[in-house]
């Protein structure tokens, strides 16, 4: 049995961005500029942002991550139990309604 392991972004998606120059408005660097890299759009496994993973994470809605070599993932087979989980509890909300 071969464990897969993932880490928030491969869990989670978000928009493409394109490339932005922002102006600093104050401090020590105003009037300067800062070329902002573009950004592919990215799909992964949740259609939610690393932000609310970690919410949720947080909050005891989502399994714990661990470290592995340095680096925080999860095991596969964890998030997608969770996620047939939420599903089962969505059916059951929705049958009840």
């Amino acid at each position: 049995m071969i464990v897969q392991f993932k880490d928030v972004k491969d869990l989670t998606s978000s928009p493409a961005k394109s490339e932005k120059i922002h102006v600093y408005k104050s401090g020590e660097n105003k009037g300067k500029t800062r070329k902002l890299n573009a950004k592919p759009a990215r799909t992964g496994i949740l259609p939610v942002s690393e932000k609310t993973v970690w919410t949720w994470v947080r909050e005891g809605k989502f399994p714990k991550p661990f470290k592995m070599n340095g680096r925080t993932v999860w095991r596969l087979s964890d998030v997608e139990t969770w996620i047939a989980e939420q599903e089962s509890k969505a059916t059951i909300l929705k049958e009840g309604a």
